[in-house]
């Protein structure tokens, strides 16, 4: 607060100039910068340079922001004044803090492997190893390489291993198994609170990092912020822009997809309204370019030879 004070009594004597966003006094030959962040003033000293900005803040709230970004499994960390992305020389910079630097390159590795299309995660507890399988889509079972796991799952569901089933069948079965854990270890009242409070924690399909949203029916694509992955809360697959026009019932708003009649009357109406209103549309544009193609043509030659010495009979047929 002195600080401040001086630097806002010697101001005017002294002169003030601006450097990026932070304010720059001069007092008695030091530079004192306001941060844009915290709003307080410091020395020059505190404010780190950054190789991807020009925006200056404090080293604290630098620090601090980067650890809350990391704490929430982000590694795209951008400025806080702009959407230029840090690099990772300057967040270990103003970090100084190893165990939590890594934890960002763990976050990092983690985000480099989920966009490999054949990359697998060990789904037992506490492992969190990775499997690059190639070409095991017709041979699914999966062994974890770890050193004393070795626990087998499916290539194709990323889940434990479920011999002479499909993975819908499997996917099935632990969800009744999970439901009647939650039954008989503890009240109804509060199974319920359980039940509900389960449907609002589901895995990312892609990194299985755990994801939380209110089920109270609101928008169903989500987007996970440890590795992108857009995905569906309702089917819990990943989607592209048109799964909510295609007929797998899942709905954009809404807390459950569409049962099984609906689904069907949906395709019945795209089967039998497709053709019709393609036919529809057919029998009024052929007409309309018929007639109203040789119409507007002949009404633009006309506009252009009206006025000009020319016959009408001459005028007539350049028309026509």
């Amino acid at each position: 607060a002195a600080v401040a004070a001086a630097a806002a009594s010697t101001s005017s004597a002294s002169g003030s100039s601006s450097s990026s966003s932070s304010k720059v006094v001069i007092v008695g030959g030091g530079e004192i910068l306001e941060c844009p962040l915290c709003l307080l003033c410091h020395s020059r000293e505190s404010f780190p340079d950054i190789m991807t900005c020009h925006h200056r803040s404090c080293i604290d709230c630098l620090r601090q922001y980067l650890r809350i970004e990391i704490s929430e499994s982000r590694v795209n960390i951008s400025c806080p004044e702009c959407s230029e992305r840090y690099n990772p020389h300057d967040i270990c910079m103003i970090l100084g803090d190893r165990v939590l630097m890594e934890k960002y390159e763990e976050f990092m590795l983690r985000r480099w492997l989920v966009a490999d299309p054949d990359c697998r995660w060990c789904p037992e507890p506490d492992c969190g190893y990775a499997v690059i399988a190639f070409g095991c889509a017709s041979c699914p079972k999966i062994t974890c390489g770890r050193e004393g796991c070795g626990t087998e799952f499916c290539y194709h569901c990323k889940q434990l291993w479920h011999p002479n089933q499909t993975c819908d069948a499997a996917r099935q079965q632990r969800a009744q198994s999970l439901h009647l854990r939650t039954v008989r270890s503890s009240s109804l009242s509060y199974s319920q609170e359980s039940g509900a409070a389960a449907d609002d924690i589901k895995p990312c399909p892609r990194c299985a990092a755990y994801i939380v949203k209110m089920n109270d029916g609101s928008c169903n694509h989500m987007t996970c912020a440890v590795c992108g992955c857009e995905f569906c809360w309702l089917c819990m697959k990943e989607i592209s822009d048109l799964h909510y026009l295609s007929p797998s019932g899942c709905t954009f708003w809404g807390k459950k997809p569409w049962s099984r009649k609906k689904k069907i009357l949906w395709q019945l109406g795209t089967l039998v309204g497709a053709p019709v209103g393609i036919a529809l549309i057919a029998g009024i544009a052929i007409p309309a370019m018929i007639i109203g193609i040789p119409v507007y043509v002949g009404r633009k030659i006309h506009n252009r030879y009206e006025g000009k010495d020319i016959s009408n009979h001459k005028r007539n047929l350049v028309i026509a």
